[in-house]
């Protein structure tokens, strides 16, 4: 488990070393590189529980129920309430990311539907690949709503 000194730090030095972390985070834009950096400071442990802290914001921002989040990403009732106070009360940091990600699955979604509405037969085309390929994408458009 994570630990932190009982000895704190005074506060100019925790204000740069946390300036640091945050422009360091903000500096890296490649994706592979950014894994390489997280994978490298954060040991798995700490890697497993950020992720499951986002996701569990962020379907608490969706709406989902604690039962369905508790049996998804297998956390405890009272870390689902923790991150639930935090996006409904706390939010003002959370919030903005969260927008962000539910923003994208939206545009997914959206992307899938305008295929789906331009995917019209012209002369000579098979009907039945047609068919297939709009019941793919119903499909796809199902399992991006439902994702977390």
């Amino acid at each position: 488990m994570t630990q932190v000194s009982r000895v704190p730090l005074r506060q100019d030095i925790w204000e740069r070393i946390f300036d640091l972390f945050i422009s360091t985070l903000v500096s890296i834009k490649n994706k592979k590189r950014l894994e390489g950096f997280v994978g490298n400071l954060f040991s798995p442990t700490e890697r497993i529980m950020f992720a499951k802290r986002l996701a569990a914001a962020v379907m608490v921002a969706k709406g989902n129920d604690y039962q369905t989040i508790r049996q998804v990403l297998r956390i405890s009732p009272p870390t689902i309430a923790k991150m639930s106070f935090r996006v409904k009360y706390e939010g003002e940091g959370l919030m903005p990311v969260i927008e962000d990600i539910l923003r994208k699955d939206a545009t997914k979604i959206l992307w899938e539907e305008i295929k789906d509405l331009f995917d019209v037969p012209t002369k000579g085309k098979n009907w039945s690949r047609m068919g297939k390929r709009k019941f793919k994408r119903k499909i796809r458009i199902q399992e991006l709503e439902k994702e977390f």
